[in-house]
């Protein structure tokens, strides 16, 4: 069950990046209804998978440097 759950996580945050409406990280976190630390080590686990997570704070929201989106495949 967790592995659904972050899975899910992982999906809400590429749609909110991807939209450029996440917000600040507090507000992030928010919509997510995790911590903000929480949601720090997650950016920080795509980014390490490679995924180009930036924050612009102009804006006040993340967005994808490389406009590339997360992709999860399970199975063949």
């Amino acid at each position: 069950m967790a592995v659904i759950k972050y899975v899910d996580r992982v999906l809400r945050i590429d749609t909110l990046i991807h939209l450029r409406a996440t917000g600040t990280p507090k507000e992030f976190a928010g919509k997510l209804g995790i911590k903000r630390s929480t949601l720090f080590q997650t950016l920080q686990e795509l980014r390490e998978l490679g995924a180009d997570i930036r924050y612009s704070g102009s804006r006040q929201s993340y967005y994808y440097g490389d406009d590339k989106r997360i992709r999860l495949i399970i199975g063949n």
